[in-house]
């Protein structure tokens, strides 16, 4: 699981910003068509990751952003 706070963490990362609430809104704004509302609810990992497939961040920089919040390794090529 990858809590809401979590996904703002990810998500405040992916712009190089040091605020994840204006993040996550811009993030809203740009993708939230497309992935839906990001950063309001837990969700599995794998439907976290699978959902920013859909956007224009390089995996290799949301994988290291996941990494680096929650510790844990996803692979979004496998998914």
């Amino acid at each position: 699981m990858i809590s809401g706070e979590q996904q703002r963490l990810v998500i405040e990362k992916l712009y190089r910003s040091s605020d994840s609430v204006s993040s996550t809104e811009k993030f809203n704004k740009t993708y939230g068509s497309t992935t839906g509302h990001m950063g309001e609810r837990s969700m599995e990992l794998t439907d976290f990751a699978r959902k920013m497939k859909k956007t224009d961040f390089l995996s290799y920089r949301v994988e290291e952003a996941v990494k680096e919040v929650t510790g844990k390794n996803i692979d979004l090529e496998t998914l």
